[in-house]
């Protein structure tokens, strides 16, 4: 799979790293081998409108990072918000709390400018946030049936979850035992059957100014701002069927 180099940092400021989530090398610091593979020449901004623009209306874009690149290629080409069939971002908060401040998610909080960027621009846009992730709790039973699946694909995600267990215990989140929220999963799911969800419309924005609330996602549930929703945001989910639709979809993967 060809892998595009993009931004590495925010629109403004510097990012903020969760080591002590994630670990040092994003993949729970256990020490993977350096990637045979080098990215493409070309910049992963440029590939994105590229390859949207020669194919309208049939590419789903799923963002599981903050939305920097998506927001530069939006900026070289507004037309690829129209293009694009689906936009699922994984991010945001609106009836629950933020996993990188108290109020917002992670991905948002990282560059929120370019959020809101993102979120203003047309694009048909789903925002598969925390009220949903935190939600969705891959269990014990099924990460040991992962665990002894011994796929390469299995072996890795073995190996890399015990640090973000560890992550959530440390916060006093998720007691050790008790599973783990994979958060990413929840919005390739959505990718995949989007009935598994309940979904609601809303029109969103993204708080930019104020340094408490910065990357918040602010929904107008009441429809105060009498806006047109700009956002889909599932706000409920089957958890039981999604996390058994991953757990045997990860066991049965076969690299290519």
């Amino acid at each position: 799979m060809p892998v595009y180099q993009g931004v590495g940092k925010p629109l403004l400021g510097e990012p903020h790293l969760a080591h002590q989530i994630h670990g040092s090398d994003a993949l729970g610091g256990v020490g993977l081998p350096p990637p045979a593979g080098t990215p493409q020449t070309k910049h992963a901004v440029r590939e994105l409108v590229d390859r949207v623009m020669a194919s309208p209306g049939e590419i789903t874009l799923i963002a599981l990072g903050p939305l920097t690149n998506v927001a530069l290629a939006l900026s070289i080409e507004p037309r690829m918000a129209g293009a694009l069939a689906e936009l699922i971002v994984m991010g945001g908060a609106v009836l629950t709390h933020g996993n990188a401040s108290e109020v917002a998610s992670a991905n948002l909080y990282n560059d929120p400018e370019a959020a809101a960027m993102v979120y203003q621009a047309g694009a048909p846009l789903v925002q598969v946030g925390l009220d949903v992730c935190q939600k969705t709790t891959v269990l014990e039973e099924q990460l040991a049936r992962i665990r002894q699946a011994h796929t390469p694909t299995t072996t890795l995600l073995a190996r890399i979850t015990p640090q973000l267990i560890k992550s959530y215990a440390d916060r006093g989140l998720k007691p050790p035992g008790t599973g783990v929220h994979y958060n990413d999963v929840a919005a390739l799911a959505y990718a995949i059957d989007p009935r598994l969800y309940d979904i609601r419309e809303y029109y969103v924005r993204i708080a930019t100014h104020d340094a408490l609330t910065r990357g918040q996602t602010v929904a107008d549930v009441a429809n105060r701002w009498r806006q047109p929703p700009n956002a889909k945001v599932p706000m409920d989910v089957e958890a039981a069927q999604l996390t058994e639709m991953f757990t045997t979809r990860v066991i049965g993967y076969a690299a290519p």
